[in-house]
């Protein structure tokens, strides 16, 4: 069986709905569902920043499950990644502290095994590669919501997107020795001054000091919203194919 662990619902959403995923247990936050159509597979919400190393060692501890697939949201550290488009993770970078995004000289590198069959399954899914693709990407502890520093990042550290989980589901799949994929919805372009972290809260926790709404942020908003619902359609291709797919021929 193959574990899907998500940090973000949303990419999932329709996923779930759509092939009648239902809650199989919940523990600490973190939720499991199950389908009778898609058997293969078991999904597990609630792993958003440094809680998905608990929730990949949670998974991944369960007897049946030999393969998990992170699914989240990522932003665009380089022009020539699309907002709505879906990456495989084939290089991950890590920044660690509270000055992580200052000091990138600190960098450190998680070792990912290559996949075939995913990235035959990327190309099989759309052959032009404009929408799935393979690249690179860095964990920080925060979203760079300033374009300038997204594009610094991405030229300093030479990798496509960064996100705020995947280093931890490697380390714990590594330490498991479970095999594992990282794959990223893109939510937000390099050249947008957006904080895709911020809508990833639910109201409560988000600030709620009046702010100037300007139209400039409420076009990145518009784009994130869209963004997420392209990826979340191309997210669903492929979580709908990993079902039955073979990881070891």
């Amino acid at each position: 069986m193959k574990g899907i662990l998500t940090s973000d619902t949303k990419m999932v959403r329709r996923f779930l709905k759509k092939h009648h995923f239902s809650v199989s247990s919940s523990k600490d936050r973190y939720i499991t569902y199950k389908s009778t159509e898609l058997t293969e597979l078991v999904v597990m919400t609630g792993a958003a920043g440094q809680r998905a190393y608990g929730g990949a060692r949670m998974l991944g501890g369960m007897p049946e499950v030999t393969f998990i697939a992170s699914v989240g949201t990522a932003a665009a550290l380089v022009k020539t990644v699309r907002i709505g488009s879906v990456m495989l993770c084939e290089r991950l970078r890590k920044l660690e502290g509270d000055m992580a995004l200052w000091s990138p000289s600190s960098v450190g590198e998680l070792k990912i095994a290559k996949l075939e069959p995913m990235e035959m399954l990327f190309r099989h899914i759309d052959e032009s590669e404009r929408k799935l693709f393979t690249g690179s990407m860095v964990t920080a502890p925060h979203i760079a919501t300033n374009s300038n520093m997204r594009a610094w990042l991405g030229r300093r550290l030479g990798v496509d997107a960064m996100d705020q989980d995947a280093s931890y589901i490697a380390l714990a799949c590594s330490e498991m020795s479970i095999p594992f994929a990282i794959i990223r919805g893109i939510t937000s372009q390099e050249s947008s001054n957006f904080s895709l972290s911020r809508y990833r809260a639910g109201p409560s926790t988000r600030n709620t000091k009046t702010k100037m709404i300007t139209p400039v942020s409420i076009f990145d908003h518009i784009k994130f919203r869209l963004g997420v619902r392209t990826a979340s359609k191309m997210m669903d291709r492929v979580l709908t194919r990993i079902n039955s797919l073979s990881l070891y021929e």
